[in-house]
């Protein structure tokens, strides 16, 4: 690590070697080439299977687009022979590693932690997998969707006796990749003092049941008599009104917790006698008589030209109120997206101008943000690394290609 001076970004001078593919690595490693570190993204010859997934356009992934900006190509066969020794000679001179692979894979190559270590005491390793590194279920394949369903969360998401449902993204890996991203900060820090390397485990379904907090209390606070449900449909099966209400240009989202916020809702409404009517005085009242609670707001919404304006009244009252927008709305005409920076516009190689997602991540003092599209062809920084990181002369890059141990864009021949 090196100091790169004041209000350079947050992570500048940590060099990361990434043998991530979808999803939650490379959301990890997007977080830590948006705060500055040099993300050395190693491809097998054929290219990361995340670009070659849907959404798919104009030889392009969204997904591969989105989540791997900033990032360094190079290509490189680990089978080959030779392999193995330039990788640990790079990590000789980088403070991560961050790898998804089965348990065991990185064993078998020769770079487990133990042969890391070795090349470089201070290094820092990260594994995410579905399972983590131990347990009965390590071995196993662990994506997404198995994962909501193994640790509670398609069942959580259907009402009794329906059709388990799935949460509408991927949602144990986002949690997983940015856990593994606060762990590999934290080992920094730690580094920092005790000049100690670290072995990180991070499994989806650990941090999946993390996540579960509030349902995983209720199990064991009730003693199993009580079973969480998180919303099925469009309204909620604990409180009322909370929902998705629908006025003459759309919907929007009312969420009231407490009997005072039914209170604040019927003076919004201008219909304050509703606070007190017995069919509606407490909670479980109101949620016998949600039908006519919903029927009650919608009435009422259609006053409104939009659920827009119905949305800053009731904002004006402290009530919890949003219009339900599109994610295209929230991309294209959202002023506190636009304000906020969470989408930058730069140029990309082939596609030219084109929007990117920025990093949520905010500091006073120091940077983070997005500055680089992705690379573009496998292997586009393989030359540029081994020259420029490792110090190999063009004689010995030449051997490597030759033996079949790297691969990607020759300079050479780029400039002929």
């Amino acid at each position: 690590m090196k100091d790169t001076g004041e209000r350079g970004k947050i992570l500048s001078g940590v060099r990361v070697i990434d043998f991530t593919d979808a999803l939650a690595g490379p959301v990890c490693t997007r977080y830590l080439a948006d705060c500055g570190c040099e993300v050395i993204n190693v491809e097998r010859p054929e290219g990361k299977v995340a670009r070659t997934l849907p959404f798919f356009k104009d030889g392009h992934c969204a997904e591969f687009i989105q989540y791997h900006c900033g990032k360094k190509s190079i290509a490189v066969d680990l089978k080959a022979k030779g392999a193995r020794d330039l990788i640990l000679k790079l990590a000789k001179v980088s403070d991560v590693v961050v790898e998804n692979f089965r348990p065991g894979v990185m064993a078998k190559s020769g770079l487990d932690y133990r042969s890391l270590r070795e090349a470089n005491p201070a290094i820092i390793m990260c594994s995410i997998s579905g399972w983590g590194q131990t347990g009965p279920h390590a071995e196993l394949m662990g994506v997404d969707l198995l994962i909501q369903s193994a640790r509670g969360l398609a069942h959580m998401s259907s009402e009794p006796g329906d059709r388990p449902r799935f949460a509408g993204f991927a949602v144990s890996d986002i949690l997983a990749g940015v856990n593994a991203f606060g762990a590999i900060c934290a080992a920094l820090y730690r580094r920092s003092i005790t000049h100690e390397g670290e072995c990180i485990d991070v499994g989806l379904a650990d941090c999946l049941l993390a996540g579960l907090g509030n349902a995983v209390g209720t199990h064991i606070l009730s003693k199993g008599e009580a079973e969480m449900r998180y919303m099925v449909g469009s309204f909620s099966p604990d409180m009322s009104p909370c929902g998705a209400y629908r006025g003459r240009d759309g919907y929007m989202t009312i969420f009231v917790r407490t009997d005072e916020g039914w209170e604040r809702l019927a003076e919004a409404m201008g219909k304050p006698e509703l606070a007190s009517d017995p069919r509606f005085s407490t909670v479980a009242e109101r949620l016998k008589n949600n039908t006519l609670v919903t029927e009650l707001v919608e009435e009422w919404l259609r006053g409104f030209e939009s659920v827009g304006d119905a949305s800053v009244l009731l904002q004006s009252y402290r009530l919890l109120a949003s219009p339900i927008m599109s994610l295209a709305r929230v991309i294209d005409e959202d002023p506190q997206t636009r304000q906020r920076g969470m989408i930058k516009e730069m140029d990309h190689p082939t596609l030219g101008p084109f929007k990117f997602l920025n990093t949520p991540l905010r500091f006073s003092n120091s940077r983070a943000c997005v500055d680089e599209p992705p690379p573009v062809d496998v292997g586009q920084h393989t030359e540029s690394v081994l020259r420029d990181v490792l110090m190999l002369d063009q004689s010995e890059i030449a051997r490597l290609r030759a033996e079949g141990v790297i691969f990607g864009p020759s300079e050479e021949d780029s400039k002929t």
